[in-house]
């Protein structure tokens, strides 16, 4: 079953599908995060619906690419660009180690935030959504090195407690981080999430922004 959405930061309605994973509040945290600007090729890894992309092209991108592994969420992401009439993107089902392309100036990812467990979720696309079976992030942040142009901007969201890891990673491949904002449910509380911006081959200095902050009931 399908219906279409509204996401409340960008002007879009989206069709979604209800065994695949939805847009939430980490979506929604990471379209106020991104920055793109009017030359820039941008490239969504596991793009789904598309939203990501899509509220990229509407901030003023001149070309996109989404790409995913599964033939349902390209068709999804292709419906919902005639939706928004949104026509200078294009969409590929691939795997992001047999993607290539001519360098990005932005890539962005919503990742699965969790390690493979070695359990198989029934539904194909939740699994694929919450575990890094198909993405892991070692992989996800070399092949982003791969696909970036020098000093291009790599911005993601994930969970706050894999921060560390995160960090470790991108140094490794000379992404370094710029801008980081903070996500909580409750101001009194942890993080539950964090939305960063690495550059590759960027000078040292980061700005760590001002929370951003959903009411429990979001």
């Amino acid at each position: 079953m399908t219906k279409f959405d509204t996401i409340q930061n960008a002007s879009l309605r989206i069709r979604q599908r209800d065994d695949m994973f939805r847009f939430n509040s980490d979506t929604t945290a990471l379209i106020d995060f991104m920055i793109v600007k009017k030359q820039d090729r941008v490239l969504d890894i596991g793009t789904n619906n598309g939203v990501l992309l899509l509220a990229a092209m509407e901030k003023g991108a001149k070309e996109g690419v989404g790409i995913d592994v599964f033939e349902e969420a390209i068709a999804l992401a292709k419906e919902n660009a005639k939706e928004n009439l949104i026509s200078n993107v294009t969409f590929e089902i691939v795997a992001l180690n047999q993607f290539t392309s001519a360098p990005f100036d932005v890539i962005l990812c919503n990742p699965p935030y969790y390690k493979d467990s070695g359990k198989v979720n029934a539904n194909p696309f939740v699994h694929a959504a919450r575990q890094e079976t198909y993405l892991p992030l070692e992989a996800l942040v070399k092949n982003v090195k791969r696909l970036l142009k020098d000093k291009g901007r790599f911005q993601l969201v994930h969970r706050a407690e894999r921060l560390g890891e995160l960090m470790r990673l991108l140094d490794q491949q000379n992404l370094i981080v710029k801008r980081i904002r903070f996500i909580h449910h409750d101001i009194t509380k942890n993080a539950t999430g964090v939305c960063i911006e690495a550059v590759l081959n960027a000078n040292d200095g980061s700005i760590v922004m001002p929370p951003i902050l959903y009411r429990k009931e979001e």
